[in-house]
């Protein structure tokens, strides 16, 4: 190639190429590998299809290479627009992102030894060569059929440097160009990296763990806007142009704990480059992002939660549920959707202001619950800490159920005498039976119970209230049936006794003792039954 122009300029530039003046452009890019995203952004802006970055060893040097095929520069434009500060074509064109000229600057922000840009338009190609004093010289390439750019920085690095480089690149460009509208290809192959480093950067326009999202194209189709909930909530918002990272900011501009992701051709870079300009076009993109936040995210999260609960998916239920409450978005809890434990009228969820109160909840299907079900009593399937905040009571707090078993010749021998003990301390009970219970007094020791009690009816078992069950069996003038936990220790005991008589007067200790109804001649008088049984001494 013959040099077109070179360090010794023909003419003088409309700006000055002061180094101080550069040097403080350069400044301003808080990010050495912004770099990237600005050549992207020229990529896309000449209407390159694709993007391939990719970077290379050798001998001590890293060279980035930076290709599109978009319509290529000519010299007019590589002299008077791309080398000249705050000069660009994009000016008066308002699709493009670039506006302010300074963006190429950045490539210099990594202090490369080289940089080469290789540009084909209109058949003609051209090569510029840019060093760090701001000296280059321009080639004349000759002819080229393939329209396009390569940009290419030769950067001074060890090989033992050069893998973390490539990481670092990696993770720039997905945080400058994740979501650009075109692929962008990434390859490395240096030193240090077991396989190359290869993917591609781009990915739709969504939140990064969306639990829930909802997306918005304005009526003017300029600006495409996505809010949601994050499976870890934060308060995230994202501006972008041409899906290109433009500002990013944890202050909740949208609402607490809520994410979203702006992207419109009016959102635009601050001089800076690493901020948005706070603009109409800002302004109007907020309020649109808040507006969808406060409409279209509860009517969205609502049908999510339908879905989980009738789906029988707790998981993501319980991820819905927590979210909704710790954003705080505007929706009543009579609204909300809850899962049922057990499908009740034909119903596998239902809304909390259409079942009735006190709302009833377990946190696992339960034969309790199917009780209630049967009676087309729906109960919820909630955690124990989304029942406390919904205002919902724990079912297994408030209700026992009461499953009678058949009782074995050992049995009711055991139940025999301990009726007959009772009658002797003058606190019989009407009717004692065996039972597993569920629920409020599982691990009791015995209840009340009776089926003259029961709230509901199952088949061959029954369900009491808390206080009902509650009440002593042994009272003088209200005595009912006395229900004994077959899983309690001590029955499990007595129903293991060699001797029942001998169980029999134990567990009646236990039980007038636990109702209060011990006293010295109630001892007495299972004391004397007992020995009376054994054929020592009279019974009373």
């Amino acid at each position: 190639m013959a040099p077109y122009r070179t360090t010794e300029r023909e003419e003088a530039a409309e700006a000055p190429r002061d180094q101080g003046i550069v040097g403080d452009v350069i400044a301003q890019f808080a990010d050495p590998l912004a770099f990237y995203r600005e050549l992207v952004q020229n990529a896309i802006d000449a209407g390159s299809p694709a993007v391939h970055v990719s970077l290379a060893y050798d001998a001590g040097h890293v060279v980035v290479r930076v290709a599109d095929r978009g319509g290529g520069m000519t010299r007019d434009i590589l002299e008077n627009q791309l080398l000249v500060l705050f000069r660009s074509t994009k000016e008066k064109d308002p699709t493009k992102i670039g506006k302010f000229g300074i963006g190429f600057t950045s490539v210099l922000a990594t202090n490369p030894v080289l940089v080469v840009v290789s540009t084909v338009r209109d058949g003609k190609r051209l090569a510029l060569h840019l060093r760090p004093d701001l000296t280059y010289e321009l080639f004349d390439g000759g002819n080229a059929t393939q329209a396009g750019t390569v940009v290419e920085l030769e950067l001074r690095i060890t090989a033992e440097e050069a893998a973390a480089y490539a990481r670092r690149s990696y993770e720039a460009l997905e945080k400058w160009c994740r979501h650009a509208e075109v692929p962008v290809q990434f390859e490395a192959n240096v030193p240090g990296l077991t396989t190359p480093l290869l993917g591609r950067i781009d990915r739709p326009f969504a939140l990064d763990n969306a639990l829930l999202e909802i997306s918005a194209t304005s009526p003017d189709d300029q600006l495409r806007v996505v809010v949601g909930i994050e499976r870890d909530p934060r308060s995230y918002v994202g501006f972008f142009n041409r899906g290109l990272t433009l500002y990013e900011t944890s202050t909740g501009l949208v609402g607490p704990l809520l994410s979203a992701k702006l992207k419109g051709g009016g959102l635009g870079h601050t001089l800076s480059r690493d901020n948005v300009r706070r603009d109409q076009h800002y302004d109007a993109a907020l309020a649109f992002a808040r507006e969808l936040a406060r409409t279209e995210l509860p009517r969205i999260a609502s049908t999510e939660q339908r879905a989980a609960a009738e789906a029988g998916d707790a998981l993501r239920y319980a991820e819905l549920a927590q979210a909704l409450l710790a954003t705080g978005l505007e929706t009543s809890i009579d609204k909300w959707w809850v899962p049922l434990a057990v499908p009740t009228a034909g119903l596998r969820a239902m809304r909390v202001g259409e079942m009735p109160r006190p709302l009833r909840s377990v946190a696992q299907p339960t034969k309790l619950a199917t009780a209630f079900a049967a009676a087309n009593v729906p109960v919820a399937l909630l955690p124990p800490d989304l029942t406390a905040r919904l205002g919902a009571e724990s079912l297994a707090e408030a209700f026992v159920r009461v499953e009678p078993i058949e009782p074995t010749p050992h049995d009711l021998t055991l139940v025999g005498e301990l009726q007959q003990i009772l009658e002797v301390c003058k606190r019989a009970p009407t009717r004692i039976e065996l039972a597993e219970l569920e629920g409020v007094h599982d691990t009791s020791l015995a209840i009340s119970g009776g089926r003259q009690a029961a709230r509901l009816l199952g088949d061959g078992d029954y369900v009491l209230a808390r206080d009902a069950a509650s009440q002593s069996p042994l009272g003088k003038f209200s005595r009912g049936t006395l229900v004994l936990n077959v899983r309690h220790a001590l029955v499990v005991a007595a129903r293991r006794s060699a001797d029942p008589r001998v169980a029999a007067s134990h567990l009646a200790r236990v039980l007038l003792c636990g109702y209060g109804l011990l006293d010295a001649k109630r001892s007495e008088r299972i004391l004397a039954r007992g020995l009376a049984a054994l054929g020592i001494g009279g019974g009373t």
